[in-house]
């Protein structure tokens, strides 16, 4: 799988913590400014937003599969329905970690 991440400015230390995991564990990820849903040239098979606002499901990718790190836990579409697949009270460093300890454990993300 390819993975994109939208960069978030913002947020530029944990959005390159995320990059970190994948690229770490060899992962093919490319990294983007911004992202729309009319934004149909994109070859990523997912899409990876971080923002440090609550989950809204107006925001939400269309026509690709996403993972969402929000400031109340990690959503995605991977399911047929955005759900929370990860819950923790604030986004920071260690959530981040800890999601990704999480994924290790379940063997996510694995080639």
């Amino acid at each position: 799988m390819n993975y994109l991440v939208i960069e978030n400015n913002n947020e530029e230390e944990l959005t390159y913590d995320i990059i970190s995991f994948f690229w770490d564990n060899s992962i093919k990820i490319s990294i983007q400014k911004e992202y729309t849903n009319n934004d149909n040239s994109i070859c990523a098979d997912c899409i990876i937003f971080l923002d440090n606002k609550s989950f809204s499901r107006e925001n939400i990718v269309k026509t690709k599969l996403f993972i969402h790190f929000c400031n109340d836990g990690v959503y995605s579409n991977a399911i047929p329905f955005p759900h929370r697949i990860y819950k923790y009270n604030c986004l920071n460093r260690n959530a981040i970690s800890a999601f990704f300890s999480w994924c290790k454990s379940l063997n996510l993300f694995e080639k």
